[in-house]
Formats: structure tokens, sequence, C-alpha cells
């Protein structure tokens, strides 16, 4: 299922054989698969932890990060005792300073906070609310944070390509490595990504893809090619050192 613009209802559901759609991605080069509980996301616990925890085990040797309701501790060892590797977390490490601190203490690697951003605003409770934000008093909270999944709310599930300039901004302001998602839509999106990293943004880690993917504007594996192959000749290129 995707949403549009992070609107409830506007939900498009491609398949109703999560196992399947996973299977596909794997088969076709994916060494990691991103999922999130909407319902949870929503409700703020993980309605769905049964069914993802009965997928993670049909998908071996794949790296696998989580989201969507996860705002406790014992939520967060659960998931990573099932099996999965690695834990997005949102709302509550943005209302909770002490919560942040005991999660990334004892999970520091297997942590990526969930950066949804509407308008220049936070996006939380399953981005039902928003609330201000201040990128100095952010990038202190988040100094101990490893990654993070920026989520550009405005072009989320659009195909309309990514906001590069915002996200140039957002890049520039963690140390953190940065996961972009929202708006990709093309093989061309993804390179104009890469030479963001490249150029200015060297911690842009990754893209996540969704719609693209269940539309057919992207071809998982010619998009896994394209990256390899560019990140490979800037590695041997003198000229890129």
């Amino acid at each position: 299922m995707r949403l549009t613009l992070g609107d409830y209802s506007k939900v498009e559901e491609f398949s109703s054989n999560p196992e399947e759609i996973g299977k596909k991605w794997i088969d076709l080069g994916a060494q990691r698969i991103h999922i999130i509980d909407l319902n949870g996301a929503k409700e703020g616990y993980p309605v769905n932890f049964k069914v993802i925890c009965n997928l993670i085990k049909k998908l071996p040797n794949t790296r696998i990060q989580v989201g969507g309701g996860i705002r406790n501790i014992d939520l967060v060892e659960n998931y990573l005792k099932e099996g999965v590797n690695f834990i997005i977390l949102g709302t509550r490490i943005f209302k909770d300073k002490p919560f942040l601190e005991e999660v990334v203490n004892k999970y520091r690697d297997n942590i990526i906070a969930g950066l949804d951003l509407k308008n220049n605003k936070i996006a939380l409770s399953g981005w039902k609310e928003t609330t201000d934000l201040n990128i100095e008093e952010l990038r202190k909270s988040m100094s101990g944070i490893k990654q993070m999944v920026y989520t550009d709310i405005t072009k989320d599930g659009t195909l309309s390509g990514p906001d590069l300039k915002r996200l140039e901004v957002v890049a520039s302001s963690f140390s953190s490595n940065i996961i972009v998602s929202g708006g990709i839509s093309s093989i061309d999106d993804v390179t104009n990504i890469l030479s963001l990293k490249k150029l200015k943004c060297p911690n842009i880690s990754g893209v996540i893809l969704g719609k693209s993917l269940y539309k057919g504007t992207v071809n998982l594996k010619d998009a896994i090619e394209t990256v390899t192959n560019k990140l490979t000749k800037s590695n041997t290129d003198p000229s890129t050192d």
C-alpha cells in the first residue's frame, strides 16, 4: 500500500501478498527492504507486528528496516529479536529526549531516525500532527543517530521528482547518513541524487523506491546497476578525488 502526500484517504493497494512482492524485489537485486506499518503509524502501536515478523522470516539474507508505531523500548527489542536489522523511529524520539538517549545508547547501530517534513515542519503520529522545525536543536538532539530517513511529504507518492534544493539543506544540516524518500520517479532522479552526494552531500547514503517500482516508472534491476556503475566509476576516477 502507498499513500500520496501522506494522506490516508489517498491509499493505493498494489498487492495483498507482501511475501511475493518482497521476494520479487530480492530477485531483482534488492539487499535491503523498507517496511512501514501504516496502520501502526496512525494508531500509535504496531498493528501489523505479527504480519511483519512472519514476513521477514520468509525473506532470509536480506536486511530489513521497519517503522510505524514503534514508540517504546520493548517494541524496539521485540522487533530486533525477530530479526529486523534497523528500527525507524519518529514520533517518540522527537517528543521524548530521555527515550531518544536510552534507545541510542542501547541500539545505536540499529536505529534510524525518521525525519518526515511537510512545509518545513516535522510531521508526527502517522503524519497527522506537525511541529516546528528547529534545525539547530534537532542537530544537537540527533547527534548520536547514525542514519536518518528523510521524507519530503510534499513529494511523497507524487512521482514528481525530489526537491534537490531542500534535500541539500537537510543533508548538509546533519552528520548522519541520509536515506532519501519522497517523489523519486525515475532513474534520472536517482542519478541526480547521486550527483548531489558526489558534489555537496557525501552523507547521502541511499534512496527509497516505492510507488515508482509499483507503477513501473523505475526498473529496480536497472536502477541498482546504474548506481553501482556510477559509484564504481567515482571510486576509480582520479578526477573525483
